[in-house]
């Protein structure tokens, strides 16, 4: 045994070599072809620029300085400020006039050699500069017409978007004005001069022609619906619309539309009074309709149903006089849609059913594939509080908003049976069934007629071997539930089982107070139900066994396989 644990060891350990050394080659031979060449070049340029930067340095170094201490100096300087430039680029000025003042102490300076730093200072200024200047600019697009400037867009979808609600604005009353031709060109503006859609909008109905006012477009779901003199006189109307729903039992009423009043310049013939935009929001827009005439119906009624006047009715119908009405036919009448949909959400108190949990407890007690319930379960009961919307008198949606418990669940105990089956109890001869009784298998009387009357069962027992099966142990044929399980003047002690599906078993001439079921409770096939005994009408010993199938006694052997 310690043999095999070293020859396994050192194949892991050879296997674990071998990866070490497989892996520091890669590493070596990508080290060697790619990363060493870079690092070489990278040191190549750097020593080069620093090459370059101190002999322009020394270059313009003062008189009298030693070159290679003045190129120090400076070297360390420029590379504070490079740093600074790409860390803290705002505070590049205070070092670069750090480093002059500390220059000017140190060295004298001339013409030539003060430019140096001073340029760098210089750009710095301008730079910073630059950046805050270019901070408050963008790029946009300049709308012109006739050489005058409209607006500043930030792109093309903008000035469409604010074409589409020009034209909108126009069309809704029948206007056939024409918007104006415009031309793009590419412009840096400030960002405050970025024209709004809703301002550029105003800017090209005013430049169509047409007499315009300052009026307040009221928006239904993104569509104009009406124009009015303010914001404030279509707020006035919903509102007094909404409070003609409100009541005690609602908790909010609002309109299911989105509604957006965009005040701006609209065409003067489209505005509207306050009363005429109450009146369209409440009759809404007629559509043509059918309607089939009843039997008392008349044209006065059928209009005034249909807000018409009769003229109307004739007209739409080519009818000439009322006597032309008959019942069944079919008239063209209007029908009106309402504009805005009612929104309610109200708040309405259910019981909710709380199921209770299933605790299962397993015991050696019971038999395989049985159960017995300990604790009957029991369900509790929870006050839902909800807010439930309708759209136009339908619920649509529901949103739980508070619960509350009334009575709490209590759970069910049920044993369930670990006791293995005997494998003599597993008997079976083929059937469906098991056999009735462990240690007798033979016959004593079979199925059929027998002193001039039916025997609608099978006797089981010894047969014709010697010995006797009183006390031997009787078994459920197959799981089901126990209904009977009591005495009989012809079956003696007996017992019944169903098996579901119409199907039911007897088992009778049991021995006396053997029986170990009770009604109602759920066997498992193979459990012991009684012993064999001789109770009854009975000539010994044996087990008396019926099949029946909806309550009519069949033949038990093709059941049992035999």
């Amino acid at each position: 045994m310690h043999g095999g644990n070293s020859v396994f060891s050192s194949f892991f350990n050879m296997i674990s070599a071998f990866g070490e050394v497989y892996s520091e080659a890669v590493i070596m031979f990508c080290n060697s072809v790619f990363i060493r060449p870079l690092l070489f070049i990278f040191r190549r340029i750097k020593r080069f620029l620093r090459f370059f930067f101190r002999l322009v340095v020394i270059f313009f170094s003062p008189a009298g300085v030693p070159s290679r201490e003045y190129a120090d100096d400076v070297t360390r300087a420029g590379k504070l400020c490079l740093k600074t430039l790409f860390t803290h680029p705002f505070s590049l000025p205070s070092v670069l006039f750090y480093y002059m003042k500390k220059a000017a102490g140190r060295y004298e300076f001339s013409l030539k050699n003060t430019a140096l730093w001073v340029l760098p200072l210089v750009l710095a200024l301008v730079l910073t500069a630059g950046v805050r200047v270019l901070s408050h600019k963008t790029l946009c697009l300049e709308i012109s017409s006739d050489g005058e400037t409209l607006g500043y867009v930030a792109d093309e979808n903008a000035y469409i978007e604010a074409k589409n609600s020009a034209r909108q604005k126009l069309s809704f009353a029948g206007n056939q004005s024409e918007l104006p031709a415009v031309s793009y060109s590419l412009a840096i503006t400030d960002k405050s001069r970025i024209t709004d859609n809703e301002s550029l909008c105003d800017v090209l109905v005013e430049k169509s022609g047409t007499v315009a006012s300052d009026a307040c477009g009221v928006f239904i779901d993104g569509e104009l619906f009406a124009v009015i003199g303010s914001e404030e006189e279509g707020r006035s109307v919903l509102d007094k619309i909404l409070s003609s729903y409100e009541s005690e039992e609602k908790f909010v009423v609002s309109f299911a539309e989105e509604i957006e009043f965009r005040q701006g310049l609209y065409t003067a013939d489209s505005v509207i009074t306050k009363n005429e935009f109450e009146k369209a929001l409440l009759q809404g827009e007629k559509t043509v309709a059918s309607y089939i005439v009843l039997e008392n119906d008349t044209a006065q009624s059928i209009a005034a149903a249909h807000s018409m006047t009769v003229e109307q009715l004739y007209e739409m119908n080519s009818l000439d006089e009322e006597g032309s009405l008959q019942a069944g036919q079919t008239l063209k009448v209007y029908e009106t849609a309402a504009s805005l949909t009612i929104k309610e959400v109200k708040a309405e108190i259910t019981a909710q059913e709380v199921d209770y949990e299933k605790i299962e407890i397993k015991t050696n007690a019971l038999y395989s594939g049985t159960s017995r319930v300990l604790l009957e379960g029991k369900k509790g009961y929870d006050q839902v509080t909800s807010l439930v919307t309708y759209i136009g008198g339908e619920k649509t949606s529901v949103t739980e908003a508070g619960r509350l418990t009334v009575s709490q669940p209590v759970a069910e105990r049920i044993q369930v049976g670990t006791k293995p089956l005997d494998e003599a109890y597993s008997n079976s001869m083929g059937g469906i069934f098991l056999w009735p009784i462990i240690g007798a298998y033979g016959i004593n009387s079979d199925y059929g007629w027998r002193w001039g009357k039916l025997h609608a069962g099978i006797d089981l027992g010894m047969g014709n071997e010697p010995g006797t099966s009183l006390g031997k142990t009787i078994i459920a044929v197959a799981q089901g539930t126990v209904i009977v399980a009591g005495t009989h003047s012809s079956y003696g002690y007996y017992v019944i089982i169903d098996h579901g599906g119409g199907l039911q078993t007897l088992y009778a001439h049991c021995l006396a107070n053997s029986l170990m079921v009770v009604p109602g409770q759920i066997v498992a096939a193979g459990e012991p139900i009684a012993r064999v005994g001789s109770t009854g009408y009975s000539t010994g010993p044996h087990l008396h066994f019926e099949v029946r199938v909806n309550g009519n006694r069949v033949n038990p052997r093709p059941y049992l396989g035999i």
